[in-house]
């Protein structure tokens, strides 16, 4: 190395630490080393290192030294050291470089610490004010039903404190229990029981009281007891039915099926199934399938009636005697009068 080029080594000042064996600090700071090769400044640049990055925890901070940077190529260099100083430029825009780094490695933790005390939707506990309002209990004592009077009483036990309302109409209420007096009309009564309490739920009842008269539950009996007499009379029947002779079975199937095409009083049918000229069943025969047909006699009237004035005309009382005569059909004369007037001839 010469004396000028040993005068300009000099001049720069003493080596960075990283800088190696054979790098000097850069005189014209063209990098922040350069080699000298002995005699002269070569093309051969070297940057600091950039700065360690900040660990976002104790555990990932690095132990091991720095790299020193890789070689940069610039222009070409002056002829020899000219003991200029680095660029301070340069080292404001490597200190604003870590600035900005740093900067969004504060912001990423930030944002992410934050993210991860925020808590979900579904780990937040619901408030007291999201929780269902219970219901006030509300009672009845008795359900729909019948009844024969005018006024019916109703009975039944609520929270305590709560009002109750039947058809909107205040109910006397003690402690836990209400009462309630009501008018009925004739037929269903359909009644709404409320109770209402301040920071409750309202509950509600429904129950239907049907108001009969006495002629009504008379009528209802009678009905009943008919119903269930027409039914038994039907299964005994149905027993003898099976019971029958076949001639007897056979007399009940001819029987039904002249009615099917003709209409016939009781004593016309018989004689029917029974004379040399019809059917000629035996008359006791002839009776018993008579009698466990179901067969309504006036019908059969008007129909004979119908049929008669099709084919001849008839005064109301001519229309009578030919039904009910023993050369007519052979109706009971109430039969036969029912017929007329059904026909509108009476």
């Amino acid at each position: 190395m010469g004396q000028g080029g040993h005068d300009a080594l000099r001049a720069v000042g003493p080596l960075a630490s990283w800088v190696p064996a054979g790098w000097y600090p850069d005189p014209i700071g063209q990098g922040v080393a350069r080699y000298w090769d002995g005699s002269a400044w070569t093309e051969r640049y070297r940057d600091a290192p950039g700065p360690e990055p900040i660990p976002s925890s104790p555990g990932e901070v690095s132990t091991a030294p720095a790299a020193p940077t890789s070689e940069a190529t610039s222009i070409a260099p002056p002829t020899g050291p000219t003991g200029t100083r680095p660029s301070l430029l340069r080292n404001k825009w490597l200190w604003g470089l870590v600035a900005a780094l740093v900067l969004i490695v504060v912001i990423a933790a930030v944002a992410g610490s934050n993210k991860s005390s925020s808590p979900t939707s579904e780990t937040t506990p619901s408030s007291p004010a999201a929780q269902a309002t219970p219901s006030a209990e509300l009672h009845l004592n008795q359900g729909s039903f019948s009844t024969t009077g005018s006024q019916a009483t109703l009975t039944g036990t609520v929270t305590p404190g709560a009002t109750v309302t039947v058809n909107e109409q205040p109910a006397s209420v003690h402690g836990d229990k209400w009462s309630k007096t009501v008018r009925l009309h004739i037929g269903e009564n359909n009644l709404e029981i409320k109770a209402s309490l301040t920071g409750r739920e309202s509950a509600e009842e429904q129950i239907t009281i049907t108001y009969h008269t006495e002629a009504e539950i008379e009528q209802g009996k009678r009905e009943a007891r008919e119903k269930r007499e027409s039914e038994e009379r039907e299964q005994r029947e149905h027993q003898e039915i099976e019971h029958a002779t076949v001639s007897q079975q056979n007399a009940l199937k001819e029987a039904e099926s002249y009615l099917q095409s003709s209409a016939f009083s009781e004593t016309g049918l018989i004689e029917q199934l029974s004379s040399e000229a019809g059917s000629g069943f035996p008359r006791a025969d002839a009776v018993w399938a008579v009698e466990h047909l179901h067969v309504n006699w006036n019908e059969q009237a008007v129909k004979e009636a119908e049929s008669y004035l099709h084919t001849s005309s008839f005064s109301c009382q001519g229309l009578i005697e030919q039904l009910s005569s023993e050369a007519g059909s052979k109706f009971t004369v109430a039969q036969a009068e029912y017929g007329a007037k059904k026909v509108g001839l009476c």
